[in-house]
């Protein structure tokens, strides 16, 4: 369960079913959850929840990992799939470019305060939000937002 966890802390989009319950069991085996959730958990939970699971393996159901916005969405084990394939199809419909771009830009400015983030987008190195900018796709989004039609991106 411990390292399922940390898988999870990676994802940017976590979609859980309603049984699943999120623990950490590592201490009582004389070692940490160090793939990924001691550098992720307190950032994603009030720090004295993510000790919580960190030192007591206090174990976390969905619907309260939901409410601490640790998961986006709970929904029941048959609708899992399903809900899955709807959001991936959503985001088939975004610009390449630009859902790469965010990714980018999320990476750089982390931990940066609103005026370095400001500074870090205009001048650091970040080949894939430059391209983006000189992109086909960013002119076909704009040409079809004022067109009223829908934009047909080719990833370019």
């Amino acid at each position: 369960m411990g390292g399922g966890v940390e898988l999870v802390l990676a994802c940017d989009l976590i979609i859980a079913a309603d049984h699943v319950e999120f623990t950490l069991p590592e201490l009582p085996l004389g070692i940490i959850p160090d793939a990924g959730a001691i550098q992720r958990l307190a950032r994603r939970l009030p720090y004295n929840k993510a000790m919580e699971m960190f030192l007591l393996g206090q174990r976390m159901t969905a619907a309260e990992a939901a409410s601490y916005s640790l998961v986006n969405k709970v929904v029941p084990l048959d609708q899992l799939m399903d809900t899955a394939r709807a959001w991936a199809n959503q985001l088939t419909e975004v610009a390449p470019l630009a859902l790469q771009s965010v990714k980018e830009l999320l990476r750089a400015i982390e931990g940066d305060t609103i005026e370095q983030a400001f500074q870090t987008i205009r001048s650091a190195n970040l080949p894939i939000y430059r391209q983006l900018l000189k992109s086909e796709d960013a002119q076909e989004g704009v040409n079809a937002f004022v067109e009223k039609r829908e934009a047909k991106f080719k990833g370019s």
